[in-house]
């Protein structure tokens, strides 16, 4: 009998990984913008896959998703419970067969080919452990695609409000001054996340103690005590919206903001930078019931999610202990 001709496997070089929960709507534009956009890069005409994972979403509407885009570069994946963003991404990545993996939020468009731009320098620099592109906004001089580690100097103008907008300030100065693509930072936003699969297995993938926000700057923060740089590659964009889940619901956006930043500050800091970090984040809280208090005639509703979710906070010790399974 002749042996039967064996039939070569493609090969994947590109894994996207999306995690979805109750965002149909955004990761069926997604999806297009991603199928059009590989469609006219050569390099990937058949050599990437896009793996959707549902966390569990209470109006079950991705199975009619997925018979639209009934296609074997896609493939969906359901999960039982809601598992979080890191834990979902692990799940996801652990199917996924790409030499490299990109973690890209459901809210995000894709009308460029920021794919071999990046890929490429990952291949000319074995320096490289993680690159992200920049993350448009409808805010003018002000980019929050990317930035450096959480410290005292942003932390006291948080107590105003004001450290995140001085930090999208700052890199928005840097990105018009620098004569790079890109520059080293310390993190990448999680919305669009470039790693190698081989690194992000090695460090174990996301801690899975981050449920939702954080996880990608601790992601960034262990690759690089590595030894790997991480990468803000500005000159190639997305469209991403951010936020669509936490508008949606003020009072989870907040906790698990707030309870994701106490996680990474008791983690990664030490006695005495530990406890001021800290100190500064409880300061940080009440001056914010301060703010919505008198923010409350604008915006009632708003400011009374916020004002609910910091006194939740303060009574389960920072910690995030909400189940909506």
């Amino acid at each position: 009998m002749e042996n039967q001709a064996q039939i070569p496997q493609k090969t994947i070089i590109l894994s996207v990984i999306i995690i979805n929960y109750n965002l149909e709507e955004e990761i069926s534009d997604c999806l297009n913008s991603l199928i059009k956009t590989f469609s006219v890069i050569e390099k990937f005409s058949d050599s990437f896959e896009i793996i959707v994972l549902d966390n569990n979403s209470p109006n079950k509407k991705l199975p009619e998703l997925e018979r639209r885009f009934e296609t074997n570069n896609i493939q969906f994946l359901y999960s039982d419970i809601n598992l979080g963003f890191g834990k979902g991404c692990n799940l996801a990545a652990s199917k996924a067969n790409g030499r490299y993996l990109l973690f890209l939020n459901p809210d995000t468009i894709v009308t460029e080919d920021i794919f071999t731009s990046i890929l490429d320098t990952f291949e000319n620099d074995n320096t490289i452990g993680i690159i992200g592109p920049k993350q448009q906004t409808r805010k003018p001089f002000f980019d929050f695609s990317a930035g450096y580690s959480p410290n005292l100097f942003f932390e006291i103008f948080n107590l105003g409000g004001l450290g995140v907008f001085l930090e999208g300030l700052f890199i928005y100065a840097l990105t018009k001054l620098s004569s790079q693509d890109y520059f080293n930072v310390n993190w990448i936003l999680g919305a669009a996340i470039f790693i190698k699969k081989e690194l992000f297995e090695r460090v174990n993938g996301f801690d899975r103690d981050f449920f939702m926000f954080f996880e990608e700057v601790d992601l960034c923060k262990r690759v690089n005590a590595e030894g790997y740089r991480i990468i803000y590659y500005h000159t190639k964009k997305i469209h991403h919206i951010g936020s669509v889940s936490g508008k949606r619901n003020y009072f989870l956006y907040t906790v698990r903001t707030y309870a994701s930043k106490y996680l990474y500050l008791s983690k990664h800091f030490k006695f005495p930078i530990k406890q001021l970090m800290i100190s500064l984040l409880y300061f940080q809280m009440f001056t914010q019931i301060l703010i919505w208090l008198l923010l409350s005639p604008l915006s009632f509703l708003k400011s009374k999610q916020k004002i609910k979710s910091f006194f939740y906070l303060l009574k389960h010790r920072m910690r995030n202990e909400i189940d909506l399974n």
